[in-house]
């Protein structure tokens, strides 16, 4: 059995090597960027939508009776939650800075309207502890923690001041302490 021929010039191993790391990185960002598949629908409001498809009156609203009250039983019960969009903002907005697996969840589906992702969020100080000279650690007053990361805070923050929290690059955050500078820091809790 014959070896593969490996490349004798010492530059096109390299030069091959940083090819397939860029052919990885492509693929890897353009399934990052693919939209997400839609949602599949609870079978319970399929039912409902299902129901327009009959054309007599009699059978249509029959079907209408029994199909929704299978959904709000479902719904009063807990197997299908019901949320608007103002709720669903809400949610992203309290996990802003969380690394969580996906909230795509809440991004809607089968053409809904997809919300723009958060570019800042402005959050009340409840408390502020001092980890080193210039180092912070912040709580805001629905409870999330953020860590100051680098960066020196020349005037302490206090509680009631203004924290604005902006994503960075790469999964990485800025906290800006009412007109102070901003640094980077990252969400504890």
């Amino acid at each position: 059995m014959s070896q593969p021929s490996r490349p004798s010039n010492p530059f096109l191993r390299p030069l091959l090597a940083g090819l397939a790391l860029v052919t990885f990185q492509t693929a890897a960002a353009a399934a990052a960027t693919a939209p997400p598949l839609p949602a599949e629908r609870a079978k319970v409001l399929q039912a409902v939508v299902d129901c327009r498809k009959l054309t007599s009156d009699a059978e249509r609203l029959a079907c209408f009776d029994r199909a929704t009250a299978v959904l709000d039983e479902a719904e009063q019960t807990g197997q299908v939650v019901v949320v608007d969009q103002a709720k669903v903002r809400e949610v992203k907005r309290q996990a802003f800075g969380l690394a969580l697996p996906s909230l795509s969840l809440f991004g809607g589906g089968n053409g809904a309207t997809r919300d723009e992702p958060i570019k800042q969020v402005d959050l009340v100080l409840a408390g502020v502890r001092e980890t080193a000279p210039g180092r912070f650690v912040f709580t805001t007053v629905e409870g999330a923690t953020w860590v100051q990361m680098d960066g020196d805070l020349p005037i302490a923050p206090r509680k009631g001041d203004t924290l604005v929290v902006t994503p960075g690059m790469l999964g990485s955050f800025f906290c800006k302490v009412d007109h102070q500078s901003a640094v980077r820091c990252k969400r504890e809790n």
